[in-house]
């Protein structure tokens, strides 16, 4: 083919010619991946740490120039490697998108990162992981409103409750990860106190169900009766914590925040929410977003659901999964019995089976207690006399 012909095959190329390029203030991490950035090498040599950021530092820290970690990071966030490189050298900082990013793909750290992050940008946080911003104006709107339109006591308390768990679903789980919302209610007193709270209204997203049908006790071994009992706000962060602290975790939950419901101080419960996600509270504001619902919560309750919180007694519970196998397999069939032999409407009925099961429950709870200890003891006998025996033998 000859040179001429050459010339014509070749497709014209469009755009500005050289040099008529119009020139922009992009950042260095906005710049197009596929151009070369003049000073590779130096971007990925050791700088003096003592000019670093605290983000800087730690993400230094955490993948100290390990090129196989570092291009991971940059896969998961759709990045260039040279723009990490950017980042642990100071260059350059990371939108607020890939510091969420970052933290999910460094699940291990996200304690650590979150808090280099609020050191380094302040305020990001309010965008980040948990993607849950501050209470917004209209779910006061809409309670307020039930609150003065809703005659009938129980259609308030239904309503508002409905209203707030729907609302907390959307707020706290726009991606749909795995939230329950549980509002625990004390209770009957006996003759020294309220020795639990019950499960009175659930919420959730998938893996937990829309709503409970077997309502367990929640005992002074649970969050929820913990917060209620020291009348603040309290969170468990990851199973690790939950073994520390000897509290129950409920199935698929990895994090939770309880806060008392509260009027007049006094105590109608316990609101507790779950997250599939450890570390989920981490975050200042769904902290606060749960204290805030907690108190639109006691707009819906009936002055006579609020007790002084020196009724408080609360006793340890069975494990939770025992309980709601448990009720599952009895409650129903224990109601329709009482009702029929008491002559009881449904709602006295379960009133008097729910009672009678709190007791039940707790002295099974005791016994459990009791053997676990005398076993505990039988082993730190049989230990002691291992461990002198041994001594015998040295001496």
């Amino acid at each position: 083919m000859s040179a001429e012909e050459d010339s014509v095959k070749q497709p014209k190329r469009r755009g500005r010619p050289p040099g008529k390029h119009k020139t922009t203030s992009t950042s260095v991490e906005q710049q197009p991946e596929q151009q070369a950035v003049p000073g590779d090498d130096q971007l990925r040599a050791p700088v003096d740490e003592d000019h670093l950021s605290p983000f800087s530092r730690f993400l230094g820290y955490l993948l100290r120039h390990d090129s196989t970690e570092i291009a991971r990071i940059a896969s998961e966030l759709d990045v260039a490697e040279n723009t990490i490189y950017r980042w642990l050298n100071g260059i350059s900082e990371p939108r607020p998108q890939h510091l969420k990013d970052l933290i999910e793909a460094l699940p291990d750290q996200r304690r650590n990162l979150t808090y280099v992050i609020e050191q380094t940008f302040p305020g990001v946080l309010e965008t980040l992981y948990t993607g849950v911003r501050e209470v917004q104006k209209d779910i006061y709107r809409r309670v307020l409103e039930l609150v003065a339109t809703t005659v009938e006591a129980d259609a308030r308390y239904w309503q508002i409750t409905q209203t707030i768990f729907e609302y907390i679903l959307l707020h706290f789980d726009s991606e749909r990860r795995g939230i329950s919302v549980t509002y625990a209610k004390p209770m009957p007193a006996r003759e020294d106190g309220i020795h639990s709270l019950y499960e009175a209204e659930m919420r959730g997203n998938f893996p937990w169900p829309f709503t409970l049908e077997s309502k367990a006790y929640l005992g002074s071994t649970t969050l929820a009766g913990t917060a209620a009992q020291l009348q603040q706000l309290l969170t468990l962060d990851d199973l690790d914590s939950a073994q520390r602290l000897q509290f129950q975790l409920d199935e698929f939950e990895e994090s939770a925040c309880a806060y008392p419901v509260m009027r007049f101080g006094r105590l109608a419960g316990t609101l507790v929410i779950s997250s599939t996600q450890p570390d989920f509270f981490a975050d200042p504001i769904p902290r606060r977003a749960v204290v805030e619902y907690a108190r639109l919560l006691a707009l819906g309750l009936a002055d006579e659901d609020f007790h002084s919180f020196s009724e408080l007694h609360l006793s340890p519970m069975p494990d939770l999964k025992w309980q709601r196998a448990e009720l599952n397999h009895s409650y129903a069939n224990r109601v329709v019995a009482c009702a029929r032999k008491l002559g009881l409407s449904r709602n006295g009925a379960e009133l008097y089976v729910r009672r009678e099961m709190e007791v039940e429950f707790e002295e099974i709870e005791r016994i459990h207690t009791a053997q676990q200890q005398a076993e505990e003891e039988k082993y730190d006998g049989i230990r002691r006399q291992a461990t002198s025996g041994r001594a015998s033998q040295t001496e």
